[in-house]
């Protein structure tokens, strides 16, 4: 699938994926099934497309935990799952 989006995306992902707080986040989803997290658990997609569900629920931790730089409204979950 073709995916066109501003760098400013990537730059995003690539800053929350710095951010102590998303780091901290990730470990704690080592065991959770990536079928729960996105729409796709193909190993094989180098995109997977995080669910809505999961996409709520880590900004709401994200924002718990004190964050601050949350980006557009996948960027955690986005950042998370290029970290586990």
């Amino acid at each position: 699938m073709v995916v066109i989006e501003s760098a400013d995306y990537e730059q995003t992902r690539q800053r929350l994926m710095k951010d102590q707080i998303v780091i901290d986040m990730a470990k704690g989803l080592k065991n959770v099934p990536l079928s729960e997290m996105v729409h796709n658990d193909d190993p094989d997609d180098p995109r997977p497309t995080p669910r809505f569900e999961f996409m709520q629920a880590a900004n709401k931790e994200y924002v718990e935990r004190g964050g601050t730089d949350g980006g557009h409204i996948g960027a955690i979950a986005e950042a998370l799952l290029r970290l586990i």
